[in-house]
């Protein structure tokens, strides 16, 4: 939330994330983008600043991406959000299976190719280290510019 943002950042933090935005919402309901509490506010104090979207279709977080884009220094793509509500949604650490990986690999290379500041992805360990170097390589390949 900005208010902690801007406290974390008086004592010294250099980059903030959003909180967590529901691309699908955000993309296509002006009030929902307007209403605090759905995920975005910022000011010009808030720099830098990096957009962490959740959803699992690349227009859709393009879309919605393209909204705040002037205003934030990254976008970030959560892959690592393990609550309920991600697997009815499925979205976050459900798009780990290997059964996603070319529909995560397309929204990254989608949000990467049109979009002008980088595209990071939060992720999971995986229960192999070798399928998380594996992931890490895709998701690089794909156009990530950083993983967490």
């Amino acid at each position: 939330e900005l208010p902690f943002r801007m406290l974390a950042r008086k004592y010294g933090t250099e980059l903030c994330y959003t909180p967590m935005i529901y691309s699908g919402p955000f993309a296509s309901d002006p009030a929902y983008r307007e209403a605090p509490e759905n995920g975005f506010q910022t000011c010009p104090g808030d720099r830098p600043l990096v957009a962490h979207f959740c959803g699992n279709d690349p227009e859709v977080l393009l879309a919605a991406a393209r909204h705040v884009v002037d205003q934030v220094d990254a976008i970030d793509l959560n892959l690592g959000c393990p609550q309920r509500v991600a697997y009815a949604g499925h979205f976050g650490s459900y798009l780990l299976d290997r059964s996603d990986r070319d529909l995560v690999c397309s929204i990254v290379k989608r949000l990467s190719d049109a979009l002008p500041v980088p595209v990071f992805c939060k992720i999971r360990l995986l229960d192999e280290p070798e399928d998380t170097l594996r992931l890490a390589r895709q998701l690089e390949a794909s156009g990530a510019s950083l993983l967490a």
